[in-house]
């Protein structure tokens, strides 16, 4: 066995680019695959610094902190996330619903309401394909679609 393998241990957490490797790849096995589905999820937090400076920046730190683990204690051994800036995650859900990640983030999201998060301040959206694919052929395709919608 490789060398490099003796320690291997699995973590959903992707880089940004492997993140948009594996979207386009999944974007190929849907074509290939018309009845293969999956969703993607958007949680930004836009403005760190906007949001820091309306909830505290420790407690904003905090706030992004806990999206994250709440984000990985709910996924599967196949789902995928990234982290592509300091408060902005992606999800990819192959052949699941982004609602499971969505509600699982809910009470957390409350409570930074009713502590002064601004829903002008949290980005929450969801795509899932092929229903709603309108001939995205790419992952940054699908991405800007995503920074454009709004759910919740």
């Amino acid at each position: 066995m490789r060398k490099s393998l003796v320690n291997y241990q699995y973590k959903q957490e992707l880089s940004p680019e492997r993140f948009a490797h594996m979207t386009d790849w999944m974007l190929l096995w849907q074509h290939r695959n018309p009845s293969a589905s999956f969703s993607l999820v958007l949680i930004d937090f836009q403005n760190p610094t906007a949001l820091g400076n309306a909830l505290g920046a420790a407690y904003a730190m905090d706030l992004i902190r806990r999206v994250e683990r709440e984000i990985s204690s709910v996924l599967r051994a196949t789902d995928q996330f990234c982290r592509f800036r300091v408060s902005s995650f992606l999800v990819l859900l192959p052949q699941g619903a982004p609602e499971m990640v969505l509600n699982k983030l809910e009470p957390i999201i409350q409570a930074a309401r009713l502590d002064g998060l601004d829903a002008s301040q949290l980005h929450l959206a969801k795509l899932v394909l092929p229903e709603e694919l309108k001939g995205e052929k790419s992952a940054a395709e699908l991405f800007d679609r995503l920074a454009l919608r709004r759910d919740r």
